[in-house]
């Protein structure tokens, strides 16, 4: 550590201290070494989190891996089913790096573990109040085939604040959890890499480095029209009372990016 300690670090996000210890050098880009989780034949499972460039880091991960397996938005269950028995076909039988990437989440996580076979996973998190923003702009926004729909059901912005899961980045990466310590504990147990939409360049670095993958540079892509121009301090408050443990996430990824 360079700027603080971990002594001062467990406290400020009231972990433990061997807690803070084995997640920073688990993920912190300056304390994994180059080719850690380096394979000749893996496949990693990538949670995308909505609206956290999932766009930009899925055009890297089709020239970087060796197969791309991409899971439907609207049939995730079956189609991440299919992928994970194409992907663990091909591994059986050849040297492959392979990736499935999509709006999965534990849920599905827990048929590789159900099946015993090894399991590298990562995701990127993003501002809770961004991303929540964001998602919103994007589901009732032209370039999305569900847009229509959409709106009827959230004509209003609080509304589908109030309809979405509580800390909803985490949930979706490790379930439920009933402390910030076991958060963290799962991340450390089931998780390769973390990284973060507000510092995508150096997170794509990390993952490449860390990985052994090929290089992977952004792609930037604007949403449609229908954006909301402005969202209230009481709907910001709402997202924030509503993201407690995603916006202690977001910051200490943050500072373990920054050290």
């Amino acid at each position: 550590m360079v700027d603080r300690s971990i002594q001062n670090l467990a406290k400020e996000f009231s972990v433990a201290e061997d807690t803070m210890n084995e997640f920073i050098n688990r993920f912190s880009p300056k304390m994994v070494k180059d080719n850690a989780y380096a394979s000749a034949s893996d496949t990693m499972l990538f949670v995308h989190i909505p609206k956290t460039a999932g766009v930009s880091i899925g055009k890297s991960f089709q020239s970087t891996f060796d197969k791309f397996h991409g899971v439907q938005w609207d049939n995730i269950g079956p189609s991440f089913r299919q992928s994970t028995r194409l992907a663990a076909y091909g591994q059986s039988h050849q040297e492959l790096r392979q990736v499935i990437m999509g709006h999965f989440g534990w849920r599905e996580i827990q048929l590789w573990r159900n099946h015993e076979m090894g399991i590298k996973v990562g995701t990127i998190f993003r501002d809770p109040v961004e991303r929540m923003i964001s998602n919103f702009n994007y589901n009732r926004s032209n370039v999305h085939p569900g847009h229509e729909a959409f709106n009827k059901q959230f004509p209003t912005i609080e509304g589908y604040v109030r309809a979405v899961d509580l800390d909803f980045q985490i949930t979706q990466a490790v379930g439920f959890i009933s402390s910030f310590d076991e958060a963290l504990r799962k991340f450390i147990k089931y998780y390769t890499f973390l990284g973060i939409t507000e510092m995508l360049s150096e997170s794509l670095d990390h993952l490449s480095r860390s990985h052994g993958l090929g290089r992977m540079r952004e792609h930037r892509e604007n949403i449609g029209r229908n954006k909301i121009s402005t969202v209230s301090d009481e709907v910001i408050s709402l997202i924030r009372s509503r993201s407690h443990n995603d916006l202690k996430l977001h910051r200490l990824l943050m500072t373990i990016y920054r050290i």
